[in-house]
């Protein structure tokens, strides 16, 4: 059975949560800053983003999930410390605060990169399926590694419906 690692955006706010279900769930809220985070997970307000298939055990997936979350919960510390962030106005810093698409995928491509190592063996073919093609180039300054293939997500009313890989 593969394993996979969901990431589903905020369509307002562009707010980012992980999970390893196909379903984000109340308690993925917790990764949010508590001064932004929405009281409840409304179902019609996150799409996917991306989803990450082919993990060889769930115990990998979460592994890529802890590196993911931890990797951007740094990297959003470092942003909102950063001296021109601080120079703005806190009513335009609360809007880049939430904007945590980009910072997600480069992220995740470290997240990879980093649990690979470990937890892949050389037969290792993960599949990213991303929402639209404009994300797949949010990926920062380096290479998608690659046993990365990736895919475009067939969604139907914001839900997966099948899994369709593209060359």
């Amino acid at each position: 059975m593969s394993h996979s690692v969901y990431l589903f955006r905020h369509i307002q706010t562009n707010q980012v949560i992980v999970s390893t279900r196909q379903w984000a769930q109340n308690r993925s809220l917790r990764q949010l800053d508590t001064a932004t985070r929405p009281v409840r997970l409304r179902k019609d307000h996150w799409r996917p983003l991306v989803a990450v298939t082919g993990f060889n055990s769930l115990q990998s997936a979460q592994a890529v999930s802890d590196a993911l979350l931890q990797r951007s919960a740094e990297r959003q510390l470092d942003f909102k410390t950063s001296p021109e962030h601080l120079a703005r106005p806190k009513r335009l810093r609360a809007i880049d605060e939430k904007d945590l698409v980009e910072k997600s995928i480069v992220s995740l491509r470290e997240a990879i990169e980093a649990v690979a190592p470990k937890h892949f063996n050389n037969e290792t073919k993960l599949s990213a399926l991303w929402e639209q093609p404009r994300f797949l180039e949010m990926k920062g300054e380096q290479e998608w590694p690659a046993f990365v293939e990736h895919g475009q997500l067939e969604l139907k009313n914001n839900r997966f419906v099948t899994e369709k890989a593209s060359a």
